[in-house]
């Protein structure tokens, strides 16, 4: 089994590759993810991969959640995966992943786009970084 990806409070070249690869996974296993991107909570000090998608409001987030457990379990052996501890999944009408959405379209491919400091519509972003973002 792949071995769990150490997530700390600096984005590493691991965790965007890890990411990449686990949303590559969820869409071969057809998990329609409208946005995946990592976001910093700098109160707590540490990363979340954000995993939006439209089956959260109609089968609920455990489903979802199985599937991402799913995909680590597909994983190669000398691949690191992101622990489930470091992932959130919501719904695409969550507003944060709307408001991106409306800002940054990337189609549904795999990005790499580093949205650092911002504000969209009164909600301030310290850090993030975006690999698929879709309405």
């Amino acid at each position: 089994m792949a071995k769990e990806l150490l997530v700390t409070d600096v984005l590493s070249d691991k965790m965007i590759e890890a990411g990449a690869k686990l949303v590559e996974r969820l869409d071969d296993d057809a998990s329609n993810i409208k946005s995946a991107l990592w976001l910093y909570f700098p109160d707590a000090r540490n990363w979340k991969l954000i995993l939006a998608s439209e089956a959260v409001e109609t089968d609920g987030p455990r489903k979802l959640y199985e599937k991402i457990q799913g995909a680590n379990s597909n994983a190669p052996e000398s691949e690191e995966v992101i622990s489930l501890n470091d992932i959130s999944v919501t719904t695409p009408k969550h507003e944060l992943i709307s408001m991106l959405a409306m800002m940054i379209g990337t189609g549904q491919g795999i990005s790499g786009i580093r949205f650092t400091r911002n504000n969209i519509n009164g909600i301030y972003i310290d850090d993030s970084y975006i690999y698929r973002s879709v309405r």
